[in-house]
């Protein structure tokens, strides 16, 4: 009996995960135990913060928020994590795992539950374990690059240099930028208010450094923007 859809198949073999394995390897690594699928509705927490962690999560479709709520109340999205990303697979595979933050379905969404627990214990070599745990070290390696332009970003004081820098790092060669992030996910991002975001937005679009369409900016002084940025 399969286990998963042909979309989700699709979708494994596009993600951070199932890179160098096929559309059938889902099904067997399902069957294998390395694994399962779940499907979650808009708001619902797959995660909460403290909870003991005995698996991370891949995004077949849809989209995870990862948020931490304060002492007053208010909530603050530390990541967003759409389809083919992972969500919590540091914690997963640290020596005592915990959630180190709630994590909510933002759109209703498809995930991969990875155990890590059966990732890591001895077995015989198999050929699709390998290359999961392969896959895993290239996860963990990209979230450290994640983490530390993370903390490169909050280095900077002023809004403005956040959003440069914000900017010049998620431009392509043409200085065109697609955000993955809502607005108000970016202001969480960049953990400036969206009422100031927007206003220092506009600014700089009347100072000729970018161009707003939509969602999307475009860069049109990115020289003065890699300067900001620094």
């Amino acid at each position: 009996m399969r286990e998963g859809t042909p979309a989700d198949a699709e979708a494994f073999v596009a993600s951070v995960l199932g890179r160098g394995l096929g559309p059938a390897d889902l099904d067997q690594l399902i069957i294998d135990g390395y694994a399962r699928l779940a499907s979650h509705p808009l708001g619902a927490v797959l995660a909460h913060r403290a909870q003991e962690q005995r698996d991370f999560f891949v995004v077949l479709s849809g989209r995870l928020q990862v948020v931490r709520t304060r002492s007053d109340g208010s909530r603050h999205i530390i990541d967003v994590v759409n389809a083919g990303g992972a969500c919590g697979a540091v914690t997963a595979f640290a020596p005592r795992p915990r959630w180190p933050a709630d994590v909510h379905a933002a759109k209703p969404a498809r995930v991969l539950v990875v155990s890590t627990d059966a990732l890591m214990k001895p077995s015989e070599p198999q050929a699709i374990r390998e290359l999961l745990l392969a896959n895993c070290v290239r996860l963990l390696a990209d979230r450290a690059r994640h983490l530390n332009a993370r903390g490169e970003l909050l280095t900077r004081r002023s809004l403005r240099q956040r959003l440069a820098f914000y900017l010049v790092r998620a431009a392509d060669p043409s200085g065109r930028v697609e955000p993955a992030l809502t607005r108000q996910e970016l202001a969480d991002h960049l953990q400036v208010s969206r009422a100031s975001m927007t206003r220092e937005l506009g600014r700089m679009a009347d100072e000729g450094l970018l161009t707003i369409d939509g969602r999307s900016f475009q860069l049109d002084d990115r020289e003065t923007l890699t300067r900001l940025a620094r």
